[in-house]
């Protein structure tokens, strides 16, 4: 967050009109405050603030707004100012603004890059959509492995200035195939007269192009890499995804999933950025699917209203309901999160059902023993001069509440745990199955339960 103090400065000297001061006092703040200062601004106060900027730092400014923001700049600046931007942007940040955008805009705003900037883009946006093609960067230092190190570092010289790491360089053959990679503190501590082909030692991690971004967090936590390179189908290196691209992924899988588990789409612009309709959107469709399954629930008990002691029988859904959506909405919590940090595979969905089947039971069993004493103790307050409970119906009533919990909190465990599985079997995102989804299964499933069983104990004729 930027400091109040300054902030406010900002704000009072675009109010006054004093651009001369103003500019003055943006030209002090580092790159990174001045992203802060600008997402505290809009409208007009945005606008003025960024054409401030110096010309050096507009790009790297403009490329950590939130999306919503360059939007609205791309609006208010002039077409020369956006294409001067859109040139200096790393190129894969550029890709992440023009793939958001809408099409008439992105075609436009593509339309202005210069020559080989581009070609760059154009190629970047042929990758599918959400694969590490759209995440890397083609710029990269490359060498041939019978280069000696003097001339490496000659070469370095003359292109590594604006790449985003020189930190690894890659080497490649005579067609361009990434053959191994070498560190510059290697390079460094070689000398000057020996080869590259010297020093290598066949071992390089890399990334394919067409994969999802997901395998990219996998890959730089297995290998705490800086940087990995991409290579083709032919295995052709075409660039490299660098730390500080897989923290912005993560950052919105991790958001995404969030707002998956609470029962709604993810969204595409933060919170402030989203406006009435798109909130409404993206929560409404999933508050009415959950209203459909609880229209399930409504009319199982529906089936059941014309049962005898059918009023004293409902008092208790809450206590089998409840556990079961808790127990299925806890297991599924485990199951996203280890699938997601690879700490579980689908291939371990076989070990995990045994372990939640006899957790399952135990958990069941113990809040049957609870829910046992629950129902005797207020069965009888629930008895009716019109309908009383007689000596025999009451532990019956109580039996068939422990026993709805127990099968109850055994299927929820059963159901939260392979649910993710199966979701991510089908290429589905597994946090779709968290928060009020299962809750809401779990609920038409233990009252279709419970009632079943009631009536079986107390023999009911429905």
């Amino acid at each position: 967050m930027p400091d109040t103090t300054i902030q406010s400065k900002i704000e009072t000297l675009i109010e006054v009109k004093d651009f001369v001061t103003l500019k003055s006092v943006i030209a002090q703040m580092e790159v990174h405050e001045r992203t802060d200062m600008l997402t505290e601004l809009e409208g007009t106060e945005l606008a003025v603030a960024f054409r401030l900027l110096p010309r050096c730092d507009a790009a790297d400014v403009f490329g950590d707004l939130p999306l919503e923001l360059q939007e609205e700049l791309l609006d208010m600046l002039s077409s020369e100012r956006v294409a001067n931007i859109l040139n200096d942007m790393p190129p894969d940040e550029r890709t992440e603004l023009l793939e958001e955008l809408p099409g008439q805009l992105a075609q436009r705003l593509l339309s202005s890059l210069k020559g080989e900037e581009r070609i760059i883009a154009q190629n970047l946006l042929n990758y599918p959509e959400d694969s590490i093609g759209r995440l890397m960067t083609p710029e990269y230092l490359a060498i041939r492995p019978d280069s000696r190190i003097s001339d490496v570092f000659k070469h370095i010289r003359q292109v590594g200035e604006g790449l985003e790491t020189i930190n690894v360089i890659y080497i490649v053959n005579e067609k361009s195939k990434l053959i191994d990679e070498i560190s510059l503190e290697t390079l460094v501590m070689a000398e000057p007269d020996e080869m590259v082909q010297d020093l290598m030692d066949g071992h390089v991690a890399y990334l394919s192009a067409s994969e999802d971004q997901e395998e990219a967090i996998d890959e730089f936590k297995k290998y705490e890499a800086v940087a990995l390179p991409v290579v083709n189908s032919q295995g052709i290196l075409v660039g490299i995804v660098t730390h500080d691209d897989v923290l912005d992924v993560q950052e919105e899988e991790d958001t995404e999933d969030f707002q998956r588990v609470t029962g709604m789409g993810p969204l595409e612009y933060s919170y402030f950025g989203t406006n009435f309709l798109g909130m409404i959107k993206k929560r409404l469709p999933w508050l009415a699917m959950l209203l459909l399954i609880q229209t399930l629930t409504t009319l199982t008990m529906a089936n059941f209203n014309s049962m005898h002691l059918f009023v004293i029988l409902v008092i208790f859904v809450p206590l089998i309901n409840s556990p079961a959506g808790n127990t299925g909405s806890q297991m599924a919590g485990l199951m996203i999160r280890g699938l997601a940090v690879a700490e579980i595979e689908l291939s371990d969905w076989l070990r995990v059902l045994k372990h939640e089947l006899l957790r399952g039971l135990a958990m069941g069993l113990i809040l049957a023993v609870m829910g046992f004493g629950a129902a005797y103790l207020i069965a009888p307050l629930a008895g009716t001069p019109d309908s009383p409970l007689n000596a025999e119906q009451l532990p019956q009533i109580a039996l068939a509440v422990s026993l709805a919990i127990t099968l109850a909190v055994t299927m929820a465990n059963i159901i939260g745990s392979m649910l993710p599985f199966a979701f991510k079997k089908v290429g589905l995102d597994p946090a779709v199955t968290s928060g009020p989804f299962i809750a809401s299964i779990m609920d038409v499933s233990a009252i279709l339960v419970y009632f079943s069983l009631a009536t079986a104990i107390l023999h009911i004729t429905i």
